[in-house]
C-alpha cells in the first residue's frame, strides 16, 4: 500500500479497496506545511478507544476518493486473538446448495500433513510423501464432513457441505499449526 511522503500515512484508494469503517467524527484540522501550503483533514477516531486512527481530505466521507490511515494506528492483533471477530477470508466463499468452497493452496514436500496458512487468497495445505506420489486427498481436514476427495493439482479449491463458511474459517483457524 502506498505512503505519503508528508505524514508516511498509509493512502488507501476507496475506488480499488473495500473498507468497512467503525468511526466517529474526529473535527477538521488545519495543518500548515512547507512552502506555505496549507492542508485540510477531516479526521476520524475510533469508536471504541476513541484513538485517532485516519484522516480525509474532502469533507463528504462518502465522496472521498483517498482515505489516509495514519502510520501504527491499526494491527491485526485484534484479528488474531479474536479470530470470531475477524471477517471471513474471500479464499472461502458460500456457493449454491449450502456449499462453501475454500480455495487450496498444497505444498507437497513437508515432513508432516498440517494446514500451515489461512489468508485472504487461500489455505495453505503441507502434506507429506504420499501425496508427492499423487495420492493428494483432503479427507485429513473434513472435519467429519462431506469433502471431495479427488486427486488435487498443486492449487485447487474444495466444497464442503453442512457448514457455513463461518464455520469453516473457525476450523481451519483451530488446524493452524504454529
Amino acid at each position: 500500500m502506498p505512503k505519503r511522503k508528508t505524514d508516511k500515512a498509509y493512502v488507501l484508494d476507496k475506488s480499488k479497496h473495500l473498507a468497512r469503517l467503525n468511526i466517529a467524527e474526529a473535527g477538521k484540522v488545519v495543518l500548515k506545511r512547507g512552502e506555505g501550503k496549507m492542508e485540510k483533514q477531516f479526521r476520524m477516531n475510533c469508536v471504541g478507544c476513541g484513538l485517532f486512527v485516519f484522516y480525509r481530505s474532502e469533507e463528504d466521507l462518502e465522496g472521498a476518493s483517498f482515505i489516509y490511515v495514519v502510520d501504527g494506528a491499526l494491527s491485526t492483533v485484534a484479528a488474531e486473538t479474536n479470530p470470531q471477530d475477524a471477517p471471513v477470508p474471500p479464499c472461502i466463499s458460500n456457493l449454491d446448495g449450502g456449499l462453501v468452497q475454500v480455495a487450496i493452496e498444497v505444498e507437497d514436500r513437508a515432513q508432516r500433513s498440517a494446514i500451515t496458512r489461512v489468508n485472504a487468497d487461500d489455505v495453505r495445505v503441507t502434506v507429506a510423501a504420499p501425496a508427492a506420489r499423487g495420492d493428494r486427498t483432503m479427507n485429513s481436514w473434513s472435519y467429519g464432513q462431506s469433502v471431495g476427495s479427488e486427486t488435487k493439482p498443486d492449487d485447487s479449491s474444495e466444497r464442503v457441505e453442512d457448514l457455513s463458511a463461518r464455520q469453516v474459517y473457525e476450523k481451519l483457524l483451530e488446524a493452524v499449526q504454529p
